[in-house]
């Protein structure tokens, strides 16, 4: 099956739902058509386990004035999706009035779509255990302190498409392709780990993931504990910088809690959040990002958004209903599965962040370490990150992935520490935002970033 095949397929059992619910003298209807394929292959120290997926159903949404009901169903047959219909039918008899509610889509617009790469299409197990090899091979595995070596490819292809009584008739495809590499390695009793990868829309090289992250862990051998309790600068890593970041952003750019009046930015558009040389940008547009679609999950054309802009909150992320309860239009944000995943066609649209991307300014990492006299390098993703106060945003966090920074130099790899602060202090305490932003795998990517200070102990 072509891209172009997927797509009339998808836009077709929309179109054709509506026209069920009509015949049904359903009022007001939406159906979400999800059709992914996947596919990954993992290699562990030879061992090969490869898994295919197909993920396919519609979410379907029936509205009887402001009285929503929600159902869903695996599959495209004819009589599933009419029984569907007139189940989502029957709850929204007996739901009370949302009173944000007011409509679907209505129309078809939408945006560009992101990078479409066919040849992912054609991808097989072969080449992906091929793929696995290339990544072997750059590394010498006599090294006795690797205990662990894995390498994983994936793939997957689809798309979605939207239809409503509202005539809006429109649907946004993906290719995408990661691949990565995995260590872990001991010495004298101290074990570390480490990895590295690539992602995209489009087939990617995988030169370097294996000497690279074989590398990072067995740099970080040796560890030594920090020895107390001190205040100090930490710089982190263009990943890692993204990770840090993305619970508090993702809390606090949410339209759906500026209206609900949970949102600790709430009372702060147009005032400061940050340090003036922060910008950040909610880009859906990003052609080689996976959040860069010609539509969200209801239909609406995504755009790019800015934020924060020089450390002003200048806006929040709506969909539909929200930005209507709040007087403003949709900015294209509107998502299911949320944050930590799901089925898509499972769940009713709620606002989220399509791509974070924090405006790159000045120096890069090395440069960033070379002006520290003594503070923390973090190299990996600290645990408890989704464990902090989203009112107060306080946080304690710990990484068994950090280094000690002594006048310029990154001195030796420590032991596990404990990272504490306060999130909204934090972005109003930044000493400099970089110039080398990366792909970070999560909803946000970010350059290096040196704070001033966070709590550093044992």
């Amino acid at each position: 099956m072509t891209l172009d095949e997927i797509r009339d397929k998808i836009l077709n059992i929309a179109d054709q739902t509506i026209k069920y619910a009509k015949d049904l003298n359903i009022p007001a209807a939406e159906a979400y058509v999800y059709n992914l394929s996947n596919t990954n292959l993992t290699d562990n120290k030879g061992k090969i386990d490869s898994r295919d997926g197909l993920t396919q159903g519609i979410g379907l949404r029936v509205a009887i004035g402001k009285q929503v009901g929600f159902a869903s169903c695996t599959g495209f047959e004819k009589e599933t999706i009419k029984s569907t219909l007139k189940h989502a039918h029957s709850i929204a008899i007996v739901s009370p009035e949302n009173p944000m509610f007011n409509g679907f889509v209505a129309g078809t617009n939408v945006a560009k779509e992101g990078i479409l790469d066919p040849e992912i299409l054609h991808l097989d197990s072969d080449s992906m255990i091929e793929t696995c090899n290339l990544m072997s091979q750059e590394i010498d595995l006599s090294d006795t302190r690797i205990v662990s070596d894995s390498y994983t490819v994936n793939f997957s292809f689809g798309g979605y498409a939207v239809s409503t009584t509202e005539d809006c008739l429109a649907s946004s495809l993906i290719t995408s392709y990661a691949a990565n590499s995995y260590f872990v390695v001991t010495e004298a009793g101290d074990r570390k780990t480490a990895g590295d990868f690539v992602q995209g829309r489009e087939i990617k090289s995988v030169e370097g993931i294996s000497s690279n992250g074989l590398k990072k862990a067995l740099n970080s051998l040796g560890s030594k504990a920090f020895g107390g309790s001190e205040v100090l600068p930490t710089v982190w890593e263009p990943r890692e910088s993204a990770a840090f970041l993305g619970f508090s952003f993702i809390n606090c750019v949410s339209g759906s809690s500026f209206v609900e009046k949970s949102n600790p930015w709430g009372e702060k558009l147009n005032q400061q959040v940050a340090v003036k040389e922060l910008t950040l940008i909610d880009d859906g547009q990003e052609l080689e990002s996976e959040a860069g679609r010609a539509i969200d999950s209801e239909g609406s054309p995504k755009q790019t958004t800015t934020i924060i802009e020089n450390g002003l909150l200048k806006t929040f992320l709506f969909d539909k209903m929200f930005g209507e309860a709040a007087d403003q239009a949709t900015t294209g944000n509107a998502s299911r599965g949320g944050f930590f995943g799901g089925i898509p066609y499972e769940n009713v649209p709620n606002v989220g962040p399509n791509k974070l991307l924090i405006k790159e300014v000045g120096k890069n990492l090395d440069q960033q370490i070379g002006e520290i006299d003594k503070g923390i390098l973090i190299t990996g993703t600290p645990i408890g990150l989704f464990t902090a106060n989203q009112i107060t945003g306080d946080f304690s966090i710990t990484t068994n992935d950090a280094f000690l920074i002594e006048k310029g130099e990154v001195v030796h790899p420590l032991k596990n520490i404990s990272i504490a602060g306060n999130y909204f202090e934090t972005l109003n305490d930044i000493r400099t935002i970089g110039s080398d932003r990366e792909v970070s795998g999560w909803p946000i990517d970010a350059p290096a970033i040196t704070y001033n200070k966070h709590t550093i102990s044992d």
